[in-house]
């Protein structure tokens, strides 16, 4: 048993308690609890639903081993993966291969989506069922409206039928490919109206203020990232051959409506998605993030631009709920003990080499951020003032790897 005692957010406000931890859960929250002082502000770790980690047969760009510190260096306790990787994740097979490598490299807690391909339409619901005796899957996902893959690219009868299948959560990227080469934008909002006309769904990285607007008045969901909110192609002269990222970074001025009306989205997540240097120069589209997210944020909120309540909000609370990760969320008794705990005077500028991904850039280079001093996982200290202090592997908390 622990007792970490300092400025927390709990219950929707700032108070000043002690934690008591016990086998990695939240047993106790009083002020009158004793125990060693944390200098800074206590906060959730983050849960990041969005990131690509790449591996398997394109672990130069990244791996669960990098993606998962980078993570874990950003104030994230746990990710949830997306399939469209080398190999697709559509089958048990291959789930279970990346889960077993999660087992044992990752540092953060690890989630995975199941793909939804041509291939597998017709099964996947099977699929999904044999997985699950097994392993918790947060969705199926990110579903394709368009994709340079044919296999990826999901027509919306299929789409359709299966959301007529299960009740699972379905995560979607809309762009509708009879729009992509014509106008971007419309691509987005169209795709999203077709959707919502054919259930509910939880929408990937919304880039358009008219998309943000539909789906806020519709019982679907939707994040967005900080790219879309803090970039625009007006810093093409700064990103240059770089700037490609699906969806596209919009107009400064839509970018500034999306921001403006960051109270109608659900999730802030980062859509983590590196490639080589070689691959960015060469025109791959998608940005690294997972680290970077969080910071960029909590700098935001020591200058007043955002409150706390909203970031707790959008990068814990609300991706624990809709996701169905129980024990996760804001800090609360019964809940993991996972923590990021910001110094809000330790202002820094984000510099790739000092990031832990292995894309050796970023979009945000000489941004300020406040990155945290520490972050627990399940209430064991895992980084303390840059360094290390936790081995990758699930293995130590059994319970990760199965059913929540």
């Amino acid at each position: 048993m622990a007792v970490i005692c300092g400025k927390l957010f709990y219950k929707g406000e700032i108070i000043t308690a002690g934690i008591e931890i016990e086998d990695g859960i939240v047993k106790r929250i009083d002020k009158k609890l004793e125990g060693e002082q944390i200098d800074g502000l206590i906060l959730p770790a983050g849960i990041d639903v969005h990131v690509h980690f790449r591996d398997f047969e394109e672990n130069r760009k990244e791996t669960i081993n990098s993606g998962s510190l980078s993570a874990l260096f950003g104030g994230i306790c746990l990710v949830v993966d997306q399939p469209n990787t080398n190999p697709i994740v559509d089958g048990a097979d291959e789930y279970k291969r990346r889960m077993d490598k999660a087992m044992k490299e990752s540092y953060v807690d690890y989630r995975l989506n199941v793909a939804l391909t041509n291939r597998n339409s017709d099964s996947l619901i099977e699929t999904l069922k044999e997985i699950e005796k097994d392993y918790f899957v947060p969705a199926i996902g990110e579903v394709f409206i368009h994709h340079t893959n044919p296999d990826l690219q999901i027509p919306y009868d299929t789409l359709s039928m299966i959301r007529k299948s299960t009740s699972k959560l379905i995560t979607v990227h809309a762009e509708d490919p009879a729009l992509i080469d014509e106008d971007s934008t419309q691509a987005e909002i169209k795709s999203v109206e077709r959707c919502l006309e054919l259930g509910n769904f939880h929408f990937c990285h919304i880039s358009t203020y008219d998309s943000a607007i539909k789906i806020s008045d519709s019982e679907s969901t939707f994040e967005v990232t900080p790219h879309h909110l803090f970039l625009s192609y007006d810093d093409l002269q700064n990103l240059g051959s770089f700037i490609r990222v699906n969806p596209p970074l919009r107009s400064r001025v839509e970018a500034e409506m999306l921001f403006n009306g960051l109270q109608l989205a659900d999730i802030i997540a980062s859509d983590h998605a590196p490639h080589t240097l070689e691959d960015k120069k060469d025109g791959k589209p998608g940005f690294p993030g997972v680290e970077t997210m969080y910071p960029l944020l909590i700098y935001l909120m020591k200058k007043g631009v955002i409150g706390v309540r909203t970031i707790v909000k959008l990068i814990s609370s609300n991706p624990a709920r809709i996701f169905g990760f129980e024990r996760y969320g804001e800090i609360e008794i019964g809940n993991y003990a996972n923590f990021a705990v910001f110094d809000l005077k330790s202002v820094t500028k984000i510099r790739a080499d000092k990031l832990h991904t292995l894309a050796e850039w970023t979009p945000f280079e000489n941004f300020d951020a406040i990155f945290p001093r520490r972050v627990y996982i399940r209430g064991e200290l895992a980084i303390e003032d840059g360094e290390v202090k936790i081995d990758p592997g699930l293995h130590k908390h059994e319970e990760r790897s199965g059913t929540e």
